[in-house]
């Protein structure tokens, strides 16, 4: 059994694209994020700050001109998108 109990192959994960992020580096403060909220719309920014309650970004608009600070509840998230 590997970490957490999860069975993992030996030699690691087959099939991840090599560098590929895990979650506590992918939603680093400055990640660029797009994230999809329970509403249906799209927050695209950069992460400024995540906690067990949520996540705060410096929102974009679609043309990248600042838009203000928004924070989503975990709750509020149905996916998130990490810049590359």
């Amino acid at each position: 059994m590997g970490e957490r109990g999860l069975d993992r192959p030996r030699g690691g994960v087959r099939g991840l694209r090599k560098g590929s992020p895990e979650i506590a580096g992918a939603l680093v403060r400055g990640s660029l994020v797009s994230a999809t909220v329970r509403s249906g719309y799209d927050v695209s920014g950069y992460v400024c700050d995540r906690d067990g309650s949520g996540l705060l970004l410096d929102v974009r608009d679609p043309s990248g001109d600042p838009g203000g600070y928004e924070f989503l509840p975990w709750s509020s998230i149905e996916r998130v998108r990490v810049g590359e």
